[in-house]
């Protein structure tokens, strides 16, 4: 795992480590993440390199298929193989990267430059994503807040197209996105997703590919809620969601379809991962939906 450095709230307490990537291996689509991220109490909530998907990295962005001028296969920036229709999942050399480029400190923000670059090394896309950490309280429950605000610039020279493998034929695996996988003890936890008036439980053939404002994970020692942005390209997001096996929670934007951007063009997004310890009640994800959106945070200079 590359080195990495503390991004920590206002108050100096530490969310999770942000590194940049730079030594992982090129098959597995080099990118920074966020790992581990940690609840109030200290206690990580996310995974790194599991055996079943060693490109899987804690927290960060990243989408399984681009389509890029010039390029003869989608450059995958998820990691590992990618599904090509008939053929399945093939190893293929189209395992691109996420390069950070510059970095400074905006207060307690951290702000990345970074190149989206095919495996030929030319680079497709520039982002600025700015990483920042909070507390929030809602009711008697105490939330660590990551949000990543990103903006994404296409410099090509043509048209892009994100999509996943479900916009390649492959049902039920839209992934790509806003993505944590999620550590082992989240094996067999909950399921909560909107419901009238409040929250609750959900199976996971329930949750996945539906779009909701908000979705979370609540396990014996400690509870997830990943929240984007009203106003991310799209709409409300769809999720690809597992809670056996392998635990992950991805905000998927191009789930069921392909996300266009034209030349010279620009997207602009912008998530929240909240964290707490043990498994709170339902009712507790509404409150911080609530306490998340009273409490914007706060954007750098």
């Amino acid at each position: 795992m590359s080195a990495g450095d503390a991004l920590s709230t206002r108050e100096g307490r530490v969310a999770g480590v942000l590194r940049e990537g730079r030594d992982e291996p090129v098959m597995h689509a080099p990118r920074p993440f966020l790992h581990p991220v940690l609840t109030p109490g200290g206690q990580p909530v996310s995974d790194y390199a599991p055996a079943d998907h060693p490109w899987h990295w804690g927290l960060g962005i990243t989408v399984s298929a681009i389509d890029v001028p010039g390029q003869e296969d989608p450059v995958n920036l998820w990691g590992g193989p990618t599904y090509s229709g008939a053929r399945g999942y093939v190893q293929l050399p189209n395992n691109g990267s996420q390069r950070v480029r510059s970095r400074r400190h905006a207060g307690h923000v951290v702000v990345q430059r970074i190149g989206w670059c095919a495996a030929d090394g030319s680079k497709f896309l520039e982002e600025e994503r700015a990483w920042s950490a909070d507390t929030l309280r809602a009711g008697d429950v105490g939330w660590s807040r990551t949000t990543v605000q990103s903006t994404w610039a296409n410099v090509s020279g043509g048209p892009l197209a994100f999509g996943s493998p479900t916009t390649a034929g492959r049902p039920n695996a839209g992934y790509g996105g806003f993505f944590l996988r999620l550590a082992p003890s989240f094996d067999g936890s909950s399921i909560i997703a909107p419901s009238a008036g409040g929250a609750g439980a959900v199976g996971e053939g329930d949750a996945m590919g539906t779009a909701h404002a908000w979705l979370g994970l609540q396990s014996a020692g400690a509870s997830v809620l990943m929240i984007p942005s009203a106003d991310n390209p799209g709409g409300p997001s769809p999720w690809f969601v597992r809670s056996s096996g392998t635990p992950m929670l991805c905000a998927a934007p191009f789930f069921h379809e392909e996300m266009h951007l034209a030349r010279d063009a620009v997207l602009r997004w912008e998530w929240s991962l909240l964290v707490a310890d043990g498994a709170v009640q339902e009712g507790a994800f509404r409150a911080a939906l609530g306490a998340a959106r009273a409490a914007a945070p706060g954007h750098p200079a």
